[in-house]
C-alpha cells in the first residue's frame, strides 16, 4: 500500500472523528456555555440510555439486519421495571433483573422470527414493535408509573461525589462488556463473518441462524438496560418514553459505521455516533433553535452516513 492509499484509508476511517471535532469547535464558538466540564457531563448523562440501546443494536446491524422494535421495546421495558417496583412490590434489583430477562425474551422472539421462521427483519421487528406498543398501551391506558423507591435513583440520577453520573459508569461498563464479546469471542467473529458473507459463513459450518438469534438477544438485553437507566433518569415509567430512540439509534449506528472500519458497524464508532447526536442536540438547544431543526439534522445525518457507508463498501469491494 503506497503513501497515497494509506492517507486515503486514514481519512476514510477518521473523517468522522475530525467531523466531531469541527462540531465541538463550532458550538464552542457560538455558545459560551457549551465548552465546560459540566455541560459535557450533561451530554454524557443525556445520551447514556440511547448509547446503551445503540450498542446493542450494533450487534444486529453487523449481521446486515435491523431491529425496528427497539423504541417500543425500550418503552414497554420501562413499564416492566416500573410496574415490578410499584405495582408488584419487587425489590429494586429484582425488578432490574426481571427487566433484563424481559429484554432478552423480546430479543429471542425477534431473532427467532427473523432467523428461524425466515420473516424479513424489517417486517418481523416492525410487527413485533407494534404488538409491544399495543400491549403497553393496553396495560397502562396511556398513564405513567411513578413514585419509585429512592434507591432506584442510582441508575439514572445519582452522581459519584456529586460529579460523575452513575448512568455514565453503566454506559462504560456496557461498552467494555460488549466490546469484549465482539472482539474476544467466537460469537463476535461469527457475526462479522455473517455480515461479510453469510453464504460462505454457512458453508464453513457456522450455525448462522443461532448466531443471528444471539445478536437479537444482545440487542434485547441492551434495550432492557437502557430502559432501566431511562426510567430512573426520568423518575417515571412513561409508556412512550423510548419510542423516539429508534431514529437516533439507527443514526448512531449508521454514523458509527463511517468511522474506524470501512463501512462496517462497530461499537467504538457507534459510541462516537451517539456522542455526535447528543452533542448536536445539546448545542442546538443552547442556541435556542426550533425543536424541529434537530429532526432535520438527524435525517440529514442518516442520509449522509448511509451514503458514505455505501461508498466505503463499494471501494472496499
Amino acid at each position: 500500500m503506497n503513501k497515497t492509499e494509506q492517507t486515503s484509508r486514514f481519512l476514510r476511517r477518521y473523517a468522522t472523528v475530525f467531523g466531531y471535532i469541527v462540531l465541538l469547535t463550532f458550538f464552542s464558538l457560538v455558545s459560551k456555555r457549551f465548552l465546560s466540564l459540566n455541560n459535557f457531563i450533561t451530554i454524557l448523562r443525556t445520551i447514556a440510555p440511547l448509547a446503551i440501546l445503540s450498542l446493542g443494536l450494533t450487534f444486529v446491524m453487523i449481521t446486515k439486519r435491523t431491529d425496528l422494535s427497539i423504541g417500543y421495546s425500550t418503552s414497554i421495558l420501562g413499564i416492566v421495571v416500573g410496574a415490578c417496583m410499584k405495582r408488584f412490590g419487587f425489590p429494586v434489583w429484582g425488578s432490574v433483573i426481571v427487566t433484563m430477562v424481559a429484554g432478552a425474551t423480546i430479543g429471542t422472539v425477534n431473532g427467532f422470527a427473523v432467523a428461524y421462521v425466515g420473516i424479513p427483519d424489517f417486517i418481523a421487528t416492525l410487527g413485533i414493535g407494534y404488538l409491544l406498543g399495543g400491549l403497553n398501551q393496553a396495560y397502562t391506558k396511556g398513564y405513567s408509573i411513578s413514585s419509585f423507591p429512592d434507591s432506584f435513583n442510582l441508575f439514572g440520577m445519582q452522581r459519584i461525589k456529586g460529579v460523575l453520573p452513575v448512568s455514565v459508569i453503566i454506559l462504560l461498563l456496557v461498552f467494555l462488556v460488549f466490546y469484549f464479546v465482539i472482539s474476544k469471542t467466537r460469537f463476535g467473529r461469527y457475526i462479522y463473518s455473517i455480515g461479510g458473507n453469510e453464504e460462505a459463513t454457512m458453508m464453513s459450518g457456522i450455525n448462522v441462524k443461532k448466531n443471528i438469534l444471539k445478536a437479537y438477544i444482545v440487542c434485547g438485553i441492551g434495550a432492557g438496560i437502557a430502559a432501566v437507566v431511562m426510567t430512573s433518569k426520568l423518575g417515571q415509567a412513561n409508556p412512550t418514553a423510548g419510542e423516539s430512540y429508534l431514529l437516533d439509534a439507527m443514526a448512531s449506528v449508521y454514523l458509527g459505521a463511517t468511522a474506524f472500519k470501512d463501512g462496517e458497524p462497530n461499537l467504538l464508532g457507534t459510541l462516537l455516533g451517539t456522542l455526535i447526536i447528543g452533542t448536536m442536540s445539546n448545542g442546538l438547544t443552547l442556541m435556542n433553535v426550533p425543536y424541529f431543526v434537530k429532526d432535520i439534522a438527524t435525517g440529514l445525518i442518516i442520509i449522509i452516513a448511509v451514503t458514505i457507508t455505501a461508498l466505503q463498501k463499494m471501494r472496499k469491494q
